[in-house]
């Protein structure tokens, strides 16, 4: 590891030293805010749907178009903030003012929108969605582009990356932890719930973005003439440039594959537990098994990486979700313990593809800083909207699927809703594992790279 890199972020903290690494102190305080990003994402796609459906009144169809059009602006937002975040430098630093304002804006955003009264209006609703998912994208870019910089070693990056999801999956794991207790002993309905999610994004927001600014120091810039030609450069040459190198755009194909499986899954999975599966209130319980699962498999998959290879451990990860979601077709209605068992089976390959896809991106963005210009915020960015377009389109497409058989939300699911649900669940993971396997195995052919861009991210 380069100690003029990691002193520089990491001796001013006092929780490491020049080449050490990041001890594991600090790697729970810099992945503080992944903790927030879960419970954004999980009330975004698990009980936001159920909650606008069943207790505001907002329809399926529409909030399938809420699901994909709020991404969308998302993701612009993510592009731009990449940008500014790697140019726009301050007294204090590149990312930590964008960071701030996100602290500031989610707040506002979460209690608006968790808060809905029944009937709310949609402009309403949709105006809290994006106030909530702009004070996101503030924080998410920059956090994700200053992590891509703690490290110009791989396995390190590895590490770091790897201690990102490992945490992130701590903070679902203690969510639903909280959810499952409110909704096994108190009877907590799904407005209750809501209310409560907001009100831990609300708090969480400025406590994470907080402790991470007052602990850490960014890197300085890398010294050179690069950096004011690069600022200088249009946005759209920029990206233009960095997206000619294959290995990106082979990660970038593989995380809207990723984002779409588990999107679709996220969405839809209240609606298969309970109408279908007649699991009222176990919803939060079940979901905890894979994040569980997750705390003990990743450090054993971040391992068989570095001697496998990471293209091998996502090929596993790939081909063992094409292979095992199909068994939730068989899962019969009432039985918890043998869903509960699909999921534990599901659960051995969980979150392989953010942590192997996150330290790829680290490594093409660590390969592009060879110009003397750091643009880590622009490709943490590029990997962040297509994450989030698949999102959209993942949670966009379960809904309608399952819109389009019939089902009234709050209802009961006849035999074709139920196969409409079951289908919206298991189908779209079928077919990103599938694709996945053959983006992973298909002939690179490897055409030469714009200079300072590699192509090994991938081996």
């Amino acid at each position: 590891m380069n100690p003029g890199i990691s002193s520089r972020v990491w001796r001013k903290s006092g929780i490491a030293g020049p080449g050490r690494g990041l001890g594991l102190a600090g790697l729970a305080v810099f992945s503080l805010p992944v903790l927030l990003f879960q419970a954004v994402e999980l009330a975004w796609r698990a009980y936001l749907p159920a909650f606008l459906t069943q207790s505001v009144g907002v329809t399926l169809a529409a909030a399938g178009a809420l699901m994909l059009g709020v991404r969308i602006m998302d993701a612009f937002a993510d592009v731009v903030l990449g940008w500014l975040s790697d140019h726009v430098k301050t007294r204090f630093g590149r990312r930590a003012p964008w960071m701030a304002a996100g602290a500031l804006l989610v707040p506002i955003g979460a209690i608006l929108l968790f808060f809905a009264p029944s009937g709310a209006g949609i402009v309403r609703v949709i105006g809290a969605s994006l106030l909530l998912h702009m004070g996101y994208s503030f924080i998410v870019t920059p956090h994700g582009g200053w992590g891509l910089e703690l490290s110009d070693d791989e396995a390190e990056r590895t590490r770091i990356m790897g201690a990102k999801v490992w945490f992130g999956v701590l903070g679902s794991i203690g969510m639903l932890a909280l959810i499952g207790l409110l909704e096994r002993q108190f009877g907590f309905g799904i407005r209750s719930l809501a209310a409560t999610l907001g009100l831990v994004i609300a708090a969480a927001a400025p406590i994470t973005v907080l402790t991470v600014l007052a602990v850490f120091r960014e890197p300085a810039a890398v010294p050179g003439a690069a950096g004011a030609v690069m600022s200088r450069a249009s946005l759209q040459r920029l990206l233009a440039g960095m997206t000619r190198d294959p290995a990106l755009r082979r990660i970038l194909l593989l995380y809207l594959l990723c984002g779409i499986a588990d999107a679709s899954t996220a969405s839809t999975f209240l609606f298969l537990a309970e109408p279908v599966l007649g699991l009222k209130g176990q919803g939060a319980m079940l979901m905890l098994i894979q994040p569980v699962m997750a705390l003990f498999t990743l450090p054993f998959w971040a391992t068989m990486a570095d001697r496998l290879g990471r293209r091998r451990v996502l090929t596993i990860g790939f081909a063992w979700q094409a292979l095992t979601m199909p068994l939730a077709l068989l899962v019969p209605a009432g039985s918890a313990t043998l869903f509960g068992l699909f999921l534990v089976l599901r659960g051995l390959a969980w979150g392989i593809d953010y942590m192997l896809l996150r330290a790829m991106v680290a490594d093409v963005a660590e390969k592009g800083a060879g110009s003397g210009a750091r643009m880590s915020g622009s490709y943490y960015a590029l990997s962040s909207v297509t994450l989030k377009l698949a999102l959209g389109l993942g949670a966009g497409l379960g809904l309608w699927l399952i819109a389009a058989s019939g089902f009234h939300a709050g209802g009961p699911a006849g035999a074709a809703a139920s196969l409409a649900i079951r289908m919206a669940y298991v189908l779209p993971s079928v077919l990103s594992g599938l694709c996945g396997l053959l983006v992973l195995n298909r002939p690179s052919g490897r055409p030469s790279p714009p200079a300072g861009l590699g192509t090994s991210a991938l081996s």
